[in-house]
């Protein structure tokens, strides 16, 4: 106890320590704070596990008998994927390591060199695959079973525990087959294997490579039952070619893609078009594909025309294809839209137009296919679903907007819609459509449903829930509380009543018998509770090591626009903050915020960017998150009046000191803070992260993140102009930030990553110029390695923190002295 108020007194006072003890001091302080994340559970519900995951120390997975609750069963220091086997054991695998535990005798065993890790929990087994490829396979008990050398690549599995490896032999490679105790060779390949998959059901093996003389994509679907093949060799397709498998009808056909890019060749000239509409390829190449299908028992291969268009997806049908092309692209929204779509049918070689189809959950065309093959969904003006019947070339509108994510039920004989408003339920033959009476007007997500992408490159997929299993279910109420129950037929079992708390990912074993949560609040770390038999338990407390959580204090703010849109904003008080005393504040914006306010904050370098509410708050500081959002002034003006508004309401707090009031802002909220920077009169300083500082500029750009011309994120992406550059030139003006850089009126900080390809690192430059010229004491701070975030626990990452942290203390408690600070702000000191 001692020594924490020792390191609180030298971290949070005015004492004043040399910058690296500082450092030091803040790293102790962080050390002792970690989170509950990442749940597992035994499929018979005897068993969980946990990640208590630190940002500082090694991160250890706790294991917990859920019959024994708050009293870990052991823990183990490894980081890594974690699975058990039944009740038995427990494997984990990372960083080179494995380690497995078995459950009934608490004996652990060490492995060290992995490569990958493998459960084989229906045979009672686990397998490791070794850096130096030695595959083993070993019983829950430890006991070496099989070894074998000389793996090629990475094993698979299938849904029966069955083991598939590829293991060299002279100059063709082996494809084996273990099974418990027994293996079996199944068939040699004379080609290099790049890539194996294997069939849920286990009975085909796909084999993917490439000619070892022509370097041409080869293929090969095993039988596994008989070990009879059929092969495929296609001509490259660029300068990297692969294929792509998807199954159709469970198994029924294989549709089968090869896809390339072929980047353009380095020439003395670089030709630009007015009217490409394939720009993206500047950056990723030009991409073909060739299509296939190959149906259950045949011995060849068939070929689906690309002569027509371009792209072909399955539907999930041996017979009906999406036929679609992209072509005529306008960059005014971020994925290309179908501008022209058929239904290939396969069997009468005909082409049936659908025309363009459009995303509604997505910025790209989403196709929703049957389980039977029969139905697709998708949207023709991106509010509305459209059914399709086809076989008989029916289309039916879905006349209500507001819907996402349909589902159909294994029967095909309904499909389900999320919505903010409910469950809708549209019947198939009856083609009636009625909101269903489950969850009200509550939001609604489904959350069991089985989901298969059948579009490598599309969001084109097959999902479904199993009319004759429980289908369960999400439900979000007004403000931030969650709910979750069991739908039966058309009745409703509750799980989890509604909590104010914060839910994390529910985890639950696949009869639905056991459910495990982590639930926490701003003032409450996470903790793990599980749910069985209808009861509901604490199996693990996280908070052990917080014992100030309790007293953490926030305000929920609200306030209205000047064009009446409500908002909200959360209010986080300093650590024993005195009713008679005043305190700074930081404001952080980033569009709606409100919504984080249940969610549990340690200190630590994993946070955001620049922001780090838990050591500010410890620190003797107020942190506001407004929310703002775009009006019909435009992004930077509507965060102005958005951010002055949430000004207003804490504004009456007699705690908060108003003339020491810092905002900062990243990426989009960096253009929010330039921007506010600008125009106000309110704050400071300022602090803007890899933010763009002209919009003209950004409009005519061309994105290296998102690969092709930027003006969609003004037209119709975050920013939300509404309209082109040509058409309303005014309101890209009125919320430019360049155009009013000499009306900043104090100290900024600027910071951005050279390798930043979404938020161009010169827009900071530009900013720090025009900041400069006007005589305005700014520094920018650059970093030769650093992305639009910086990576966990980076280098860039701590020293942007400790900066930071520097910034604020300077400028809002009057901690001067900073020498990097100093040469700017003091005269002479550079």
């Amino acid at each position: 106890m001692k020594k924490l108020i020792w390191i609180y007194v030298l971290l949070f006072t005015g004492i004043s320590i040399p910058a690296q003890d500082r450092k030091d001091t803040l790293q102790s302080w962080m050390s002792k704070f970690y989170r509950l994340t990442n749940p597992v559970l035994s499929e018979g519900g005897k068993w969980a596990a946990v990640r208590k995951r630190y940002d500082i120390s090694q991160d250890t997975l706790i294991v917990v008998n859920t019959s024994k609750p708050r009293v870990p069963a052991t823990t183990l220091a490894l980081d890594g994927t974690v699975s058990f086997l039944k009740d038995d054991g427990l494997l984990i695998s990372g960083a080179g390591k494995a380690k497995f535990l078995d459950l009934k005798s608490g004996a652990v065993k060490h492995y060290d060199n992995i490569r990958s890790a493998y459960p084989l929990p229906k045979s009672s087994q686990y397998a490791l695959l070794t850096k130096d490829a030695v595959l083993s396979i070993y019983s829950i008990d430890g006991k070496l079973q099989h070894r074998i050398t000389e793996i090629q690549g990475l094993p698979v599995t299938d849904d029966k525990g069955n083991l598939y490896i590829c293991k060299l032999f002279e100059n063709s490679c082996e494809i084996w087959i273990i099974s418990g105790k027994k293996q079996r060779k199944l068939y040699i390949i004379e080609y290099a294997v790049k890539e194996m998959e294997v069939s849920p059901s286990g009975l085909q093996v796909f084999v993917m490579g490439q000619d070892s003389k022509s370097s041409d994509p080869r293929m090969s679907i095993i039988d596994t039952q008989n070990g009879r093949s059929v092969s495929l060799t296609a001509p490259r397709l660029g300068d990297e070619s692969f294929f792509n498998v998807t199954r159709v009808q469970n198994g029924k056909a294989l549709f089968i893609a090869l896809y390339g890019a072929k980047k353009a060749e380095s020439e003395l000239v670089d030709i630009w078009y007015g009217n490409d509409d394939k720009l993206d390829a500047k950056k990723r190449g030009s991409r073909k594909g060739r299509f296939w299908l190959w149906k259950l028992g045949s011995d060849h291969i068939d070929p689906l025309p690309d002569d027509v268009y371009p792209e072909i997806a399955s539907l999930n049908s041996e017979r009906y294809f999406l036929a679609y092309s992209t072509q005529g692209h306008n960059f005014i929204t971020l994925q290309p839209q179908f501008m022209d779509a058929s239904i290939y049918d396969a069997k009468q070689k005909k082409y049936s137009p659908l025309g363009a189809l459009k995303g509604v959950t997505y910025g790209s065309p989403e196709v929703i296919c049957s389980k039977n093959g029969m139905w697709i969904l998708f949207s023709e003006k991106r509010k509305k679903w459209t059914i399709f019947d086809l076989a008989k070339k029916e289309k039916h509108l879905i006349d209500q907007t507001g819907l996402r994510n349909p589902v159909f039920s294994d029967d095909n004989r309904l499909v389900l819609f999320e919505s903010e408003k409910g469950l809708w339920e549209y019947d198939i033959v009856k083609k009636s459509f009625f909101q269903s009476h489950i969850a009200g007007n509550k939001a609604v997500s489904m959350v069991n449903v089985a989901d298969y992408k059948t579009s490598y490159n599309s969001q084109i997929g097959i999902r479904s829930f199993e009319t004759k299993k429980p289908l369960l279910l999400e439900i979000k109420e007004r403000g931030s509380d969650t709910s979750y129950y069991i739908l039966k037929g058309k009745n409703l079992e509750v799980i989890m009543p509604p909590i104010k708390d914060k839910v994390g990912r529910l985890t639950y074993n696949d009869r639905l018998t056991h459910f495990l949560t982590l639930e926490e609040n701003f003032n409450k770390p996470p903790q793990l509770y599980i749910k069985s038999e209808g009861q509901k338990q604490l199996l693990l407390d996280g908070g052990s090591s917080d014992s100030e959580a309790p007293l953490l204090k926030q305000d929920i703010i609200h306030y209205a626009t000047t064009d009446g849109r409500s908002l909200k904003g959360i209010l986080y008080y300093p650590v024993g903050y005195k009713p008679h005393q005043k305190y700074p504040m930081v404001v952080y914006i980033y569009q709606i915020q409100s919504e984080k306010s249940n969610e549990y904050m340690i200190p630590g370098y994993h946070n955001s960017d620049g922001l780090d509410i838990r050591t500010l708050i410890q620190k003797g500081y107020f942190v506001l998150l407004p929310d703002t959002a775009v009006g019909p002034a435009g992004p930077g003006l509507s965060a102005l009046d958005c951010v002055h508004k949430a000004l207003d309401a804490v504004g009456q707090n007699p705690n908060i000191d108003m003339k020491k009031v810092g905002l900062v802002g990243h990426s989009f909220g960096g253009y929010e803070t330039n921007f506010i920077a600008t125009h106000s009169d309110r704050f400071e300083t300022y602090i803007s992260g890899s933010g763009i500082s002209d919009i003209t500029r950004s409009y005519f750009s061309y994105n290296y993140h998102f690969p092709g011309p930027y003006y969609w994120q003004y037209e119709t992406g975050q920013f939300e102009m509404n309209y082109p550059f040509s058409e309303n030139k005014a309101i890209y003006f009125d919320n430019n930030p360049i155009i009013h850089v000499d009306k900043v009126k104090v100290p900024i900080l600027l910071w951005t990553g050279k390798q930043d390809e979404n938020v161009p690192w010169d827009q900071t430059t530009e900013f720090f110029i025009g900041l400069k010229r006007n005589g305005k004491p700014v520094i920018a701070i650059f970093y030769p390695n650093g992305r639009h975030a910086f990576a966990y626990n980076s280098i860039e990452k701590k020293d942007l923190y400790i900066k930071v942290m520097e910034w604020w203390d300077y400028f809002l408690k009057d901690k001067k002295n900073v020498t990097w600070i100093d040469k700017q702000m003091k005269k002479g000191a550079l």
